[in-house]
């Protein structure tokens, strides 16, 4: 096993551990995983495809698919080659 167990920890620092050390992530997961599947906290709910479709606020086409703004992004290759010549000599991006 490598790294230091929680035990380990307040035997190093002693008096000076403070009484709550925070769950790491992985911990959080497992334990609200745990939870989820025990019934003591609800599944998170996510939008349907038909209520994306049924969605009128413009935010999603006709198959439920989102809609991104203009301006949205960039195109990688005008930021590799400005001079929009479209390729690179050796035809690789690094």
């Amino acid at each position: 096993m490598k790294g230091y167990t929680k035990e380990m920890i307040r035997e190093i620092l002693g008096t000076s551990c403070p009484e709550f050390i925070a769950e790491s992530g992985n911990e959080i997961r497992r334990r609200k995983g745990n939870e989820m599947r025990a019934g003591t906290r609800p599944y998170p709910k996510y939008p349907s495809k038909e209520s994306r479709i049924a969605d009128t606020s413009g935010m999603f086409d006709d198959d439920g698919l989102y809609i991104f703004p203009e301006e949205h992004g960039f195109n990688w290759m005008e930021k590799v080659d400005p001079d929009g010549k479209g390729y690179l000599p050796g035809g690789k991006v690094s």
